[in-house]
């Protein structure tokens, strides 16, 4: 086996996830953003967690970091335009919330209105991924709206307009640039809750 079909290997969990919208709150301000990385991490359903990745360059890892909670949406497959929404602009230059439907959970996050299903987390642990963390979250709440099949990032590359395609690989080039120089720097000092 070689590095590159690792990577193959490593490629298909990426684009065989599903495509989730991330929110968070924090003090006062809400913010959103799209993410692949999420596994499931528990076997005992009554005691559902959740592992997911954030990448640091976003925003709603600020959101995160600071609030310790997030709000899981999976996508219906026609929500589409809801990856672009949240995933091709950052929450620091506009507000992603402004003409989306959505109310507020009691502890400020925000569930984003007609979604194919969403889970309340509080993150229990994490860690330290250089360019990125992993939070381990223990599901707090939730709930499914549809039973149908939710949006996989194969999915979206099969159906988005050829446009939106060059526009996230332009914007995935900038982002693998943001994460080449701290992807080793990686901080073992435990998590403290």
């Amino acid at each position: 086996m070689s590095l590159s079909e690792g990577s193959a290997v490593a490629g298909a969990f990426w684009s065989n996830s599903p495509v989730v919208v991330i929110t968070s709150a924090n003090n006062g301000k809400i913010n959103g953003q799209v993410a692949v990385t999420l596994v499931t991490a528990s076997i005992v359903h009554s005691i559902p967690r959740l592992m997911v990745g954030i990448w640091k360059g976003n925003y709603t890892h600020e959101f995160i970091t600071a609030s310790n909670s997030f709000v899981v949406h999976l996508l219906k497959k026609d929500q589409i335009g809801l990856v672009k929404h949240f995933g091709f602009y950052t929450g620091r230059e506009r507000d992603k919330f402004s003409d989306i439907e959505y109310r507020t959970l009691p502890g400020g996050n925000p569930v984003i209105e007609n979604t194919h299903s969403y889970a309340e987390c509080s993150v229990i642990n994490k860690m330290d991924g250089g360019d990125m963390t992993g939070f381990l979250v223990n599901v707090e709440d939730g709930m499914l709206n549809s039973r149908g099949d939710w949006m996989t990032l194969s999915h979206f590359y099969s159906t988005a307009p050829y446009e939106w395609i060059m526009e996230y690989e332009q914007k995935l080039s900038k982002s693998i640039e943001y994460s080449m120089p701290i992807i080793h720097k990686i901080d073992h000092t435990p998590f403290k809750p």
